[in-house]
């Protein structure tokens, strides 16, 4: 459960960011951990999970080239049959009973 934050006149929620810890031996914490940070936000921290710090810079600076392309050239990228590719923020509605967009 979220706590709220009031900025500009506006409430807002603020979550804790949950971390999964690949090292931890148990893996159903660590699944229930993911589980509850997919339903309550969204977000999650993954450590000890072996990637090298310059592959996740590596991954990240390009994840930075990619999002700084004109909307014409992600376009080229949409979600195909297989719900794989590019999806605009707002655009995806996961669950229409509960979510106004996604």
């Amino acid at each position: 459960m979220a706590d709220h934050s009031t900025v500009n006149g506006s409430e807002i929620p603020v979550y804790n960011l949950k971390c999964i810890d690949l090292a931890n031996p148990d893996i159903h914490q660590s699944a229930a951990v993911l589980k509850q940070a997919c339903m309550e936000s969204g977000i999650f921290y993954v450590i000890n999970h072996g990637l090298s710090e310059e592959l996740m810079n590596e991954f990240f600076g390009q994840m930075k080239k990619f999002f700084a392309l004109p909307m014409d050239e992600k376009k080229k990228l949409f979600w195909n049959q297989s719900l794989r590719g590019y999806r605009p923020p707002a655009q995806a509605v996961i669950d229409n009973k509960t979510q106004q967009k996604g």
